[in-house]
């Protein structure tokens, strides 16, 4: 549902907030970009979460051009479009394909904290030490970018932050389990 013409992108880190934000207001899409990128052989799409790290995967032929045409589209029925940060390769084509975008990371005493959330939702350990490993060098990418970002303190969230701002968040009829 789409409140005003001014969409944006927040290109978050992953447990900054991005899926309960989405599942919390219906003017916020989560765009997880893994069914974008992979054939999945044995985890239900709707799996969001053991979808990242999975093993039995393929790349999609149509990637990354299926991903940025969602996004694109997205922009038209959300007033925010949450994607992955992943400074690796998204990020790169967010740049490439044109789209503006806000990155929104923890520092790094609030990231210790994400470890546990990482758990508690239900990640692979081998992708929350991927992620480990990963973080240093995102942490330093964003803290250099030129653009907006959303810098998240301790036990802050997405969902924290917007409201700081004066984003508006339009709360969903039925509130989620």
């Amino acid at each position: 549902m789409k409140s005003s013409n001014n969409s944006i992108i927040i290109s978050g880190f992953g447990g900054v907030g991005k899926t309960f934000l989405a599942k919390k207001y219906k003017n916020v899409v989560d765009l997880e970009s893994s069914p974008y990128k992979y054939y999945y052989s044995d985890v239900k799409m709707a799996d969001y979460e053991k979808l990242k790290g999975c093993k039995n995967r393929t790349i999609r032929k149509e990637w990354p051009e299926n991903y940025i045409n969602a996004i694109k589209k997205a922009l038209t029925e959300y007033d925010i479009v949450c994607v992955r940060y992943n400074g690796d390769e998204e990020v790169d084509f967010y740049d490439t394909y044109g789209l503006d975008y806000i990155v929104c990371y923890p520092t790094k005493s609030a990231y210790k904290k994400y470890i546990k959330r990482f758990k508690d939702r239900g990640n692979s350990k081998e992708w929350i030490e991927k992620n480990k490993v990963y973080y240093e060098t995102a942490y330093q990418r964003c803290k250099n970018f030129k653009g907006k970002k959303i810098l998240l303190h301790d036990d802050e969230t997405l969902e924290d932050a917007l409201i700081k701002r004066n984003y508006i968040l339009i709360p969903q009829d039925k509130m989620f389990s």
